[in-house]
């Protein structure tokens, strides 16, 4: 601080006709410089924000805590209303201090949720204040500028596929089980799209990288990244690869796609078991199965059973379960409804599967 001023170094910049600052900010400021502001009593014309969903802010803090070696954030992006002072350095005229009045008013236009998780996140760890943020400042903005902006910066924002998350994240140890087992699984061997999370009609993937993930956390469980081991990881992967070995050898269907005799589209043409509600029943199935018959060579005698199962879109049975009329529905309640049919059929339960959908 100098005088009744704030400064920080920072760089200036200019995009169309507004000139910019971007400024690398201890954590520790962020919560003081840039208060929260209650957008929810105000109607949204009035608004140069959205509500904050305050269910977001635990995930967002547990990611900081988790991962304070190394964790990542995109810059946040603000404005203030207040009479900045540049004073370039004599290296170069865009780097250099700039100055704004302690009285100076801040609006986050993009990055409010990180900047409540981040205050979240140095009440419960302190040692987290001095490592530090970039923070891209935009100067005497009006409503109707800050609500411009707020729309642009998120019109061109598009969410990566679950299924790049899972290929990239190399935190997740389900995310590595799950990639070991696409390579090592005969079946799913150069058929699983890593890219998009749905398939084509006619493409030549049998599964989504995202459906494999799901139908492996059904089978084995959740595995805590915190309280997993390489060992752990090995097992569980084994285990994994074993069943789903296991389960090719059981249906008819995805040993031809194994071996090259059937395409994968031709069968999700024709049956249930080649979509993602499919694959998720039998992975919950399969962890019902592991739990009751932890022995491998019990559990894979009983795979036998998915052979004797009507896999055929066709087959009356599947009306209300994961079917209304020729068409496949994947939703949550309906994946839960397969795996009770799958658990029936191979007697894992007693209870016969009732239609959940309306046919």
């Amino acid at each position: 601080m100098a005088g009744m001023n704030m400064s920080f170094p920072a760089m200036r910049g200019r995009m169309g006709s507004r000139e910019y600052y971007v400024a690398m900010l201890p954590l520790g400021v962020i919560p003081r410089l840039f208060k929260f502001q209650d957008w929810s009593e105000l109607a949204p014309q009035a608004r140069a924000q959205r509500r904050l969903n305050a269910k977001r802010i635990p995930e967002i803090t547990r990611y900081i805590l988790d991962h304070e070696d190394d964790w990542l954030f995109s810059s946040l992006t603000a404005s203030f209303i207040a009479e900045e002072h540049f004073i370039p350095s004599d290296i170069d005229p865009n780097l250099g201090i700039l100055q704004l009045p302690l009285d100076a008013e801040f609006l986050i236009n993009d990055g409010q949720h990180r900047r409540a998780a981040i205050a979240e996140a140095l009440r419960q760890n302190r040692t987290l204040e001095n490592q530090t943020i970039s923070v891209v400042l935009f100067g005497g903005e009006s409503l109707d500028r800050n609500q411009q902006m707020f729309s642009d910066l998120n019109r061109t924002v598009q969410k990566t596929s679950r299924s790049l998350d899972i290929l990239y994240d190399h935190r997740d140890p389900m995310n590595s089980i799950t990639l070991g087992v696409a390579e090592a699984v005969p079946l799913f061997r150069g058929r699983v799209e890593q890219d998009a999370v749905s398939l084509a009609v006619k493409s030549a993937k049998f599964v989504t990288l995202s459906s494999l993930y799901d139908a492996n956390v059904q089978l084995l469980g959740r595995i805590p990244e915190s309280a997993t081991s390489d060992e752990m990881e090995t097992m569980a992967e084994s285990t994994a690869i074993s069943f789903w070995s296991s389960v090719t050898d059981s249906i008819r269907e995805w040993a031809a796609i194994r071996d090259g005799s059937l395409r994968p589209a031709e069968s999700r043409a024709e049956y249930v078991h080649s979509h993602s509600v499919g694959l998720w029943a039998i992975g919950f199935a399969g962890g019902e199965l592991l739990r009751q018959w932890p022995d491998p060579a019990i559990w894979k005698a009983r795979l036998g059973s998915l052979s004797d199962i009507d896999w055929r879109r066709t087959n009356r049975e599947w009306q209300g379960i994961c079917m209304i009329g020729t068409d496949i529905v994947t939703r949550r309640q309906t994946k839960a409804a397969t795996a009770r049919a799958v658990m029936w059929y191979l007697g894992l339960t007693e209870n016969k599967p009732q239609p959940v959908l309306m046919t």
